[in-house]
């Protein structure tokens, strides 16, 4: 009788398991007809619903993408993932500088806002410090982020 009761268990387990991983990402339309106009090109699209806010994850031109969206649809910027090496030298000149040069980076990156705002963000880490480092295109820090 135990073993039948484990066995029950452990099948509506994987059943719910099943219905949450085949849950369907509700994206508002907005955002869909934005993503199509500013990326025509993007392919492998993947949305994500984060509660507060929409990701789209794309590739284009070889290159790996993520737009990010209010969740009323409103477009609020693009990500494009970058190596160190392929940052603005200005930017790689001005961490190299840094305290934080010596940390172990995470991920860079190429931030658009909109036609006129855009920021570079390296991402480093040490211990269990996180820290995300803005730059704009001539190399001046304009902001940074502590996580843990």
């Amino acid at each position: 009788m135990l073993r039948l009761q484990s066995i029950s268990l452990v099948l509506a387990f994987m059943g719910l398991v099943a219905i949450a991983s085949a849950q369907v990402v509700d994206v508002p339309n907005k955002a869909k007809e934005d993503l199509a106009a500013k990326y025509p090109k993007a392919t492998e699209v993947d949305w994500d619903n984060h509660v507060t806010y929409y990701t789209a994850a794309f590739k284009m031109s070889g290159k790996n993408y993520v737009a990010h969206y209010k969740i009323d649809g409103k477009f609020k910027y693009t990500l494009e993932e970058l190596t160190l090496a392929t940052l603005p030298s200005a930017v790689q000149q001005s961490f190299k500088n840094s305290k934080e040069s010596d940390w172990n980076v995470l991920s860079a990156a190429h931030i658009t806002r909109g036609k006129d705002e855009e920021l570079y963000r390296i991402e480093v880490k040490n211990g269990l410090e996180k820290k995300y480092m803005y730059f704009n295109k001539s190399g001046k820090e304009v902001k940074s982020k502590m996580t843990l």
